[in-house]
């Protein structure tokens, strides 16, 4: 009997198989299973790939005791409602529960208690005290949350570009960064505007900005070190909220995504503001990825002893 888990994501889904002591059998990485971040025709050519490799397991597909698929957004109905069907029409009729990928995340991450701190496109504080009990700060979507991520950067930079044009604060040399990213003369808030509400910018587009950071920090740009400290401050803010929830005072914190892992100034801030309130927290690689995490997941549902 073997286990499986996926890390479904919007360009790229990992596949996990372990057996029931842990140890993996197989890993292997397919297409897009996020309806987020791909269409129908793409969510069932990956799961039929992923199924497929399944079926090349020993036993096949029957020899699984069940899996655990982790996808950004799954309390969506109709994301859940996609990824059901697609695994109906890939053969799949086992046992199966979907996850949020901070669950699958934090699976894979740690090996006792502590968090993960998750900064990309969104944001998300997710972890378990000592006595296993789960808690989750921040998450709740772009439009109301999402603190200190990719989103958050890039609309960041974009208020202060405007401001700027209206001289309402110094000017900074993110003007010229976004306006030579994505094609338009530095001085035209028309175009900006027009690029900004089209409807083929969305989320994805806007956190994009964010890469532009390190470069105005480079520059000491002002509004560049501001935006920088902010999204520290309000990062740091979502684990020392979920320490302080559960009482901890030590443990394992995993920090990952984009923002974290590529924009070293607004990690060392984090690091930085935690250790000031929280010295005994260790912060730490990730013990696994994802799809491992999801794989253990699947042994805790569905393993029965014999």
């Amino acid at each position: 009997m073997w286990y499986c888990g996926w890390d479904g994501g919007g360009t790229k889904t990992e596949v996990c198989i372990i057996d029931n002591t842990g140890k993996i059998l197989d890993e292997r990485t397919f297409g897009p299973l996020n309806p987020n971040g791909a269409d129908r025709e793409q969510v069932q050519k990956t799961a039929r790939d992923a199924v497929n490799m399944m079926r090349l397991q020993p036993g096949g597909l029957k020899a699984c005791g069940g899996m655990v698929i982790g996808v950004a957004g799954i309390s969506n109905q109709r994301t859940a409602a996609m990824l059901q069907d697609a695994l109906q029409a890939a053969g799949w009729r086992g046992k199966c529960c979907m996850m949020g990928d901070h669950e699958i995340a934090l699976a894979g991450a740690i090996e006792d208690y502590g968090g993960i701190l998750i900064a990309g496109t969104g944001s998300v504080c997710y972890g378990k005290d000592k006595s296993g009990n789960f808690f989750r700060v921040g998450g709740f979507g772009y439009l109301i949350d999402d603190v200190g991520s990719g989103y958050a950067i890039g609309r960041d930079i974009l208020t202060a570009i405007v401001r700027a044009a209206d001289q309402r604060e110094k000017s900074t040399i993110l003007s010229h960064l976004v306006a030579e990213k994505i094609g338009y003369a530095e001085q035209d808030m028309q175009a900006l505007t027009t690029w900004l509400y089209r409807s083929e910018t969305g989320k994805r587009e806007i956190a994009s900005l964010a890469s532009l950071l390190p470069e105005a920090l480079d520059a000491e740009d002002p509004a560049g070190i501001r935006i920088t400290q902010k999204a520290a401050r309000e990062l740091a803010d979502l684990v020392c909220t979920g320490w302080r929830k559960t009482g901890m005072t030590d443990g394992e914190l995993v920090m990952t995504g984009g923002i974290l892992q590529h924009i070293p100034q607004i990690r060392s801030q984090v690091e930085e503001q935690i250790h000031a309130y929280y010295p005994g927290i260790s912060i730490v690689d990730p013990h696994g990825t994802p799809a491992q995490g999801a794989a253990r997941l699947a042994i805790e549902k569905f393993y029965e002893a014999e």
